[in-house]
């Protein structure tokens, strides 16, 4: 048997966030605030099919039907692996210079993960800290 996919495990994790009526930072956002890297963290929208990112900008729209949520469980993105452009139009955004980008989820959002090259050292420890079995209280 296959494993889920991307979408089909966020939203099982969003479902089962709304269910506990809590929304407690996860694991993986504690990492990445201690670590200090630029990230986005995205909610899963039902309704429209779309993951919804809160940026300085105002809101940012994904749709869920991008190639770079269609199998994997987390994607790292680069200049020379970005089939849908996201990795660019992050580039141009983001103040630091990343040559990264680390897509996964955890505990119902998505996360979007920009990372320098002098960072990219972190992803071993977070696609790691992904795959650990997460409590859903």
């Amino acid at each position: 048997m296959k494993e889920k996919d991307f979408l089909s495990l966020l939203v099982d994790e969003t479902f089962e966030l709304q269910k506990s009526h809590q929304a407690d930072v996860s694991h993986l956002e504690h990492q990445l605030r201690d670590f200090n890297l630029n990230f986005l963290k995205g909610e899963f929208i039902p309704q429209l099919q779309m993951l919804r990112f809160t940026t300085s900008l105002g809101q940012l729209d994904l749709p869920v039907n991008w190639s770079h949520f269609s199998d994997e469980t987390e994607l790292v993105l680069s200049s020379q692996n970005d089939p849908d452009l996201l990795f660019t139009v992050l580039e141009k955004s983001w103040l630091k210079k990343m040559t990264k980008l680390l897509i996964t989820h955890a505990d119902g959002f998505c996360y979007l993960v920009g990372l320098r090259k002098d960072e990219e050292f972190y992803l071993r420890d977070l696609i790691k800290i992904e795959t650990q079995p997460r409590k859903v209280s």
